[in-house]
């Protein structure tokens, strides 16, 4: 299942019609993919806006008084504003003698009397392109809807007035009993909040090129992906079977960050975790997590720290320093292991751009938004996620975005994180999932399987946690780990 962002299902419909299909060709597909919804209603209301979401209803109701059922549309808006295919079926149903109603300010209080008449209304008004908020006719229509709680609302692709990309309502919004979606599901529907005003959210698929992964559309991460990538332990396996990493976190004033992470690590399963850190963090350590091992920290690391190590860890805790500069520079110009870059090391990479270019082993980045900015601009989630792909195809790395449905792309392939939620809004969750990515780079899996599987397990445990806790404490994660490891394996 993939998601997409509003942008990008733009790009998806213009995509299609670059490939030679006509828009009118697209609308019929769609409401083929609509039509099975129906088969148990005989009067339904079709209520259209004056675009192309409004042409799918259109073209529904057509096929729908076709089959011998009882159908009306009342348009909403201008009849010489209406899009082309909109105007197309329009003048199919009106050449048919299908009941078609413009709502104006002399019809809209029959629209609202009629309503009793039909067992369901199809809200066809606005698709995802609708971008403010609703006003004048189509406010009113939206709040008539509402008011009538024993009649079945079905929305096509989207409510009308959810923002596809933040699940929020701009003003006043269809509540719908189900949702029938095209070629994506959209970003708002991973808000959990979203599901008052969309019911069942059921996803549909046009019959036509699917171009899903020509133009990046995330994929969902569940447990079937997981339970196909998470590999099991090994009869003979040892703890060198399972990754030597080294961890340069942590320091005098940010202690919690090296041993958080550090015992994610050892949780995870790696076979050796060895902390590179100042001698408070490593007092600390061997209370806190015992099967860790330390280093006490110089300006740079030399290569025999370095040598027999199957990855790394940098930055989280470490301090903004001009040892922490000199150290984080030094390593990213010099040593090429596969790396999950976390913290302060990202402020550091950030003030020097140029350290992308000679990098030629795998690079983990694990920003949140509000860090991802100190590398681009961007001014909402949808151009976030364009910023995102570009950014990591052009600079060779793994970027990790963390917040709601972390988001992890190579900037040729996408995914969208299925698990976690907003109990895990406390300190030292980044630590513990820089521990848990690291961990997995080390014991052997590609960069991008590391980091998919690192934020879905993450998400894992802290959703078990919210099913009895406010909260969820960060190193309460760490301890669910082994059991969820073992539960998807199982």
């Amino acid at each position: 299942m993939y998601v997409a962002t509003s942008q990008q299902l733009k790009r998806y419909d213009q995509a299609l019609l670059d490939e030679g299909y006509t828009i009118e060709q697209l609308v019929d597909k769609a409401s083929d993919c609509l039509l099975k919804h129906f088969q148990t209603y005989q009067k339904i209301m079709i209520v259209s806006g004056p675009g192309n979401n409004g042409a799918d209803g259109i073209s529904l109701g057509i096929k729908l008084f076709q089959m011998g059922k009882t159908v009306s549309i009342f348009l909403v808006g201008q009849l010489d504003k209406l899009s082309q295919a909109n105007r197309y079926y329009f003048n199919q149903a009106d050449e048919l003698g299908i009941n078609v109603e413009c709502i104006d300010d002399q019809t809209i209080h029959y629209f609202d009397e009629q309503m009793n008449d039909y067992e369901v209304v199809v809200d066809a008004l606005f698709g995802f392109g609708l971008n403010s908020h609703l006003r004048g006719h189509v406010l009113s229509i939206v709040n008539m809807i509402n008011n009538h709680y024993d009649i079945d609302v079905i929305a096509i692709d989207i409510p009308t007035g959810l923002n596809p990309d933040t699940g929020k309502p701009y003003n006043s919004c269809i509540c719908a009993y189900k949702t029938i979606t095209l070629t994506a599901m959209k970003l708002a529907f991973l808000n959990t909040d979203t599901q008052m005003y969309t019911g069942e959210v059921v996803l549909e698929l046009l019959d036509a090129k699917n171009l899903h992964e020509d133009l990046s559309l995330a994929k969902i991460v569940d447990d079937k992906w997981t339970k196909y990538h998470l590999k099991s332990r090994v009869f003979d396996g040892h703890k060198g079977t399972y990754g030597k990493i080294l961890h340069v976190t942590g320091c005098n004033h940010y202690i919690g960050a090296a041993l958080l992470a550090a015992k994610a690590s050892v949780y995870t399963g790696s076979g050796i975790v060895s902390v590179c850190s100042t001698d408070r963090v490593i007092q600390s350590l061997s209370l806190f997590c015992p099967e860790a091992t330390s280093i006490l920290r110089q300006r740079m690391l030399s290569e025999k720290i370095i040598a027999d190590k199957s990855a790394l860890l940098i930055g989280s805790g470490l301090g903004l320093n001009d040892d922490s500069y000199e150290l984080v520079l030094s390593t990213l110009k010099n040593i090429n292991k596969p790396m999950v870059i976390d913290g302060d090391a990202l402020t550091i990479l950030a003030q020097n751009p140029e350290l992308f270019k000679n990098h030629s082993a795998p690079w983990i980045l694990t920003p949140h938004q509000g860090e991802f900015k100190r590398f681009v601009s961007f001014h909402d989630n949808a151009s976030m996620i364009d910023q995102a792909i570009r950014f990591a195809r052009e600079n060779h790395v793994i970027l990790v975005l963390k917040g709601p449905n972390t988001f992890i792309t190579d900037g040729y392939e996408a995914y969208r994180n299925s698990t976690g939620n907003k109990a895990m809004s406390t300190a030292g969750m980044g630590d513990v999932l820089a521990g848990m990515i690291s961990s997995l780079l080390g014991q052997g899996y590609s960069a991008k399987n590391a980091a998919i599987l690192g934020v879905y397990l993450h998400g894992l445990c802290g959703d078990e946690l919210s099913q009895t806790q406010y909260t969820a404490v960060s190193h309460q994660i760490i301890d669910l780990i082994p059991q969820k490891m073992l539960d998807i394996i199982k």
